[in-house]
């Protein structure tokens, strides 16, 4: 080694340190092994530990010490079968490479699997040479170095569409969310009103069934007065003249047909599950309908009563039948 490699080792751009390293590393076996060397280690710290010694170091160092005290060391002469390798060979093509790093990056640019080692030595490069050298070394680090930073810009620019891609799909599902949330709000406010309208229409429909039972109910009981008022007729003036005799026995004859020529009584019943309707036998008693309310509701404490005129019809009035509570041809009760 010489101090002209370590400068142009240092001229290339490399720490002190590392240049440093890479000579030592390399036992100061010239500038091409270092340079190689640096380009395989390119991209370790400085501060990186040394690489184990190898086994015989030990060994090896002693027999430097002794060769240095100026005392021949046991085998310092050698026959020919003991010649060490200087360089290692592609059997493939040829060519010579100073150490195992050089052989290796030459099996992979060329897919060369066949080295041996050789005892022939490779002449230290000239100062052309170290120059070509340098400048390929130069190269081939600019090379890398644009490579690698062409491969960070396309992975941010990776990493840029994912997360855009990532946004627009989660932009995505909160729209379809929202859409359909707003989807059912508006199928339930829908519903609500279809319910409100109808649940009025049936309000107006009672009222109306109501107003008719109503009107029904006094024009009965006004027949039923205009009935018996001419019932009465006779027994209040018995002198009356022959020809009010037959209008008089003919009045008596009328009010029974308002109540007693129907045979059914169809019932409409309010209850708290809502409305009922059933056709019962105008003399079937009131317990029918208590009967018919359970079995349509189940088991209760409700009773009937009558909405006009307001009369509760329990306790004797069960025994009774309907057409004696006046509840025939049709009568609205209610439940409670």
């Amino acid at each position: 080694m010489t101090q002209s490699d370590k400068a142009a080792l240092l001229e290339m751009g490399f720490s002190a340190a590392k240049v440093d390293k890479a000579l030592r590393l390399t036992k100061g076996s010239g500038l091409q092994p270092a340079m190689d060397w640096l380009f395989a280690h390119a991209d370790e710290p400085d501060d990186a530990p040394d690489p184990e010694p190898a086994a015989g170091a030990s060994s090896t160092g002693g027999a430097a010490a002794a060769a240095a005290g100026g005392g021949e060391v046991e085998g310092d002469e050698i026959s020919h079968d003991q010649v060490t390798a200087q360089s290692l060979q592609c059997d493939d093509c040829g060519k010579l490479f100073r150490d195992g790093a050089a052989a290796e990056r030459h099996a992979m640019r060329t897919q060369h699997v066949n080295f041996s080692e050789s005892t022939a030595s490779i002449k230290p490069l000239t100062a052309e040479e170290k120059a070509a050298k340098l400048k390929e070394l130069q190269a081939r680090l600019a090379t890398r170095r644009e490579e690698k930073r062409l491969a960070e810009i396309q992975e941010a620019k990776d990493r840029e569409k994912v997360r855009r891609k990532t946004g627009q799909e989660a932009t995505a599902i909160k729209d379809r969310f929202e859409e359909a949330e707003m989807k059912k709000a508006l199928d339930a406010k829908r519903r609500e009103k279809e319910e409100d309208r109808l649940a009025k229409e049936r309000v107006r429909a009672q009222l109306e069934a109501d107003k008719r039972e109503r009107a029904r109910l006094a024009e009965q009981k006004k027949l039923a007065a205009q009935g018996g008022q001419a019932a009465a007729a006779p027994t209040a003036a018995p002198a009356a003249t022959s020809s009010a005799a037959p209008a008089a026995s003919a009045a008596p004859a009328a009010a029974p047909v308002v109540a007693g020529s129907y045979t059914e009584a169809r019932l409409q019943i309010r209850s708290p599950k809502g409305n009922l309707t059933h056709t019962f036998g105008a003399d079937e008693p009131l317990q029918a309908v208590y009967d018919f309310l359970a079995a349509q509701i189940g088991p209760n404490t409700l009773k009937l009563s009558q909405t006009f005129p307001r009369k509760v019809l329990d306790g004797a009035d069960r025994s009774k039948s309907l057409r004696e509570l006046n509840l025939v041809p049709s009568a609205a009760l209610m439940a409670q």
